[in-house]
Parts: structure tokens; sequence; C-alpha cells
């Protein structure tokens, strides 16, 4: 059993474009810092525009980039890193350029920019949240979620889904699955079980993943089970800095209902929007040559996060561990995982699409079907 958990990030243009409450985004310790982020997101929204950008004085920025250094050298993922960057912010405030920044949220804005500077995390931000709640630790997995915050995640979770947007039978019994984030495993694995049910019968599957932005790594190993065999299957490792320890992800090969199997051929569509956890699906399952990747190369994001209050109305978002392939002994951090088959996200699905009905079509005995299915294979190639 692991003994600590942290979500992936999840907020992307993608999930806000949507209106996805997945500020479920910014932070950690498992569900309950998720369902205390999308309280925090809508707890912003509905404050005045005046309030969301609240004056401070410098004395305020003085304190809050004081802390935030401490905390980035204290815990962000790597050491040195972290040293930079507090060493970088502690210099903007000696020189005084925080003093242009009249709000929190310019002055939020003006931290990003700076430690991305120093040093490009894509996980890593400076943010306003009026009220921010005080720092937490990342809680153990044995604790799981207080009744009410379960409460409110599946209320959330059912009203999207808990992001499966589509399930569906494609011509030549090809499986269509499409969901936008691996939502909280503690409530949503009944929902990726019937997912994976529906599709357990296909000849082959393809796994919609261009505007899934991340979530619960513990999502991302049930849901792998499915696409494996009778046993066990070394995913991933998360290694937390402060803490030196590492949480082990396996797939299970006792995850309810049927299986799709470790055989039969699968297709994960990527885009630039595809980050995180939805990474780690895609790289964990590369590694092992399960599935064929196709698209555009993802965002680039293999840091867990953890919030840290800065200030009453400001919070640091940390990466403070990193996974850890147990085959490439690396990660997709800055470069995103490749495309087995390169081809632009918005041609990715009929790509996906003819390549599995080449694989499928030797398998179909029935006259009637077979020169149907030929000619879809000639219209998707035709529009690639």
């Amino acid at each position: 059993m692991h003994k600590h958990l942290c979500i992936y990030f999840t907020e992307t243009k993608s999930a806000m474009r949507k209106s996805i409450p997945f500020a479920v985004s910014i932070l950690c310790a498992m569900t309950l810092a998720s369902a205390g982020a999308q309280a925090q997101a809508r707890a912003a929204a509905a404050v005045p525009a005046a309030q969301q950008s609240m004056p401070l004085a410098a004395a305020d920025k003085a304190a809050a980039v004081e802390l935030l250094a401490q905390r980035l050298s204290a815990n962000y993922v790597y050491a040195d890193g972290g040293n930079k960057m507090a060493a970088a912010i502690r210099g903007h405030l000696r020189k005084g350029d925080y003093d242009k920044a009249a709000t929190h949220t310019a002055f939020a804005e003006m931290l990003t920019s700076h430690l991305q500077a120093v040093n490009p995390d894509k996980h890593l931000s400076v943010r306003h949240r009026p009220n921010a709640r005080p720092d937490r630790p990342r809680p153990s997995l044995k604790d799981g979620m207080p009744p009410e915050v379960r409460e409110r995640m599946t209320e959330v979770g059912k009203y999207w889904n808990f992001a499966f947007e589509k399930v569906e039978r494609l011509p030549g019994n090809i499986m269509y699955m499409k969901f936008d984030s691996f939502f909280d495993a503690d409530i949503a694995k009944a929902a990726a079980t019937a997912a994976m049910n529906f599709a357990a019968s296909g000849n082959a599957m393809i796994i919609d993943l261009r505007d899934n932005g991340g979530g619960d790594p513990r999502m991302v190993a049930h849901v792998a089970s499915y696409l494996l065999g009778d046993k066990k299957v070394h995913l991933s490792d998360m290694y937390f800095r402060a803490d030196n320890e590492t949480d082990s992800f396996w797939s299970d090969p006792a995850v309810p209902g049927a299986h799709f199997g470790a055989d039969k051929p699968v297709y994960v569509l990527t885009g630039r929007e595809t980050f995180s956890a939805a990474e780690d699906f895609t790289y964990s399952l590369q590694a092992i040559k399960r599935i064929t990747v196709v698209g555009e190369t993802s965002g680039g994001g293999a840091h867990p996060i953890h919030p840290y209050r800065i200030d009453p109305h400001m919070i640091a978002i940390i990466p403070i561990g990193r996974t850890i392939n147990p085959i490439t002994k690396g990660n997709w951090e800055g470069s995103g995982v490749k495309p087995d088959v390169a081809v632009a996200a918005d041609k990715a699905l009929a790509k996906a699409n003819a390549l599995a009905l080449r694989q499928v079509l030797p398998q179909v005995k029935d006259a009637e079907d077979r020169p149907l299915l030929e000619k879809k294979l000639a219209e998707l190639e035709a529009s690639l």
C-alpha cells in the first residue's frame, strides 16, 4: 500500500475551455486537496473583480518572497533548482522589481515569470487565491477523504460522468474511448470499469487523450490494468524529495469486470493538451510496448505537486517529486511523450482508425461487412 499520494496537475486550457472544474488541478495531497482546490477555484470565481485584484504592501511582498524562497529550497523536486529559484526571487526583491506589482494578481504573475525564467517547469506557478487555505501535509492514503469532501467530489464527478466523454463501437469492432481526466480513483473506478467492460470485446481500441489534462496516478494504474495480462506490471514510481519516499504504481490483474487483454492492438491519441497523468499513462504503456501512440508530442509535465500558502491570498504550486519509469529510468518532463506515429492532433483519430482497420480487416470473415470496411479504410486514408 502506498503511504502517500500526490495528484498531478490537471488545470489545462482544454479543461478550462470545457468548464470542467478541474482546478482539481492545483493541488495535491490525495483528493482531499483536490477538492480543496475545486472549492478555492469556485470561491475565487465568485469573488468580485476588485477583491480578486487586492492591493498589497511592500512588507507583504517581502514576506511572501521569503516564504516562497524557503518552500522552494526545502521542497522543490531538485534541490539545486529550488535554491537557484530562491536566490533569483530574493534578488528581484532586492532590486525593487516587485515594486510595480500593485495587486496580488500582478505579483503572482511576476513571481511565476521569474521562477519559470530560472527553471521552466510547467507544473510550477504562483497564484492569487483569496483566503487561501493553510498548508497541509501530504495525507496518508489510509486516511481517505472526509465524508463531506467525498460527497462533494462525488457530486462533481457524477455531473461530469467522471470525465468519460464517449465510449462507442466503430466499424470493424474497433472501440473508441475518450476521457478528459483521470478522475480520483476513490470515487471513479466504477465508471472506468464500466467503460472498459463495454470496450472489452473489441478487436482493437482507440483511447483519446488529446484533451486529457491529468489527474490521479491510481486511476492511471486502474485503467492500464484492463489492457495488460494476468501478471502485475510495474508502471511507474514517484519519488518525493523532502520526505525521501517513493510511491510505486502497479497494474492489478484482479480489476473487476471484463478485460480487453494484453494482445489486441491499442492506439492512444495525444496532443499538446495531453498532460501529466495522461502522459504517465501513455509513457508507461509505450515503454512496455503495449500501445501505439498517434498524434502530437504531449505537454511535458512529469512532476507531482503540492500547494503552499505564501500569503493569506496567494499560493505557490510547487513540484515536490518526480516520476521515474522502471524501464527508461527517466520521464517526460519538459520533452513530452513522443508519438510512434506523428500526425497533427486533429488528424490523429482518422490515422489511428485507419491503422486499426488495417490490423483488424484480416479477421473479418463477414462477406457483406468486409467491402464496407475496405471502403471506410479507403476514405480514411484519402482524408489523410
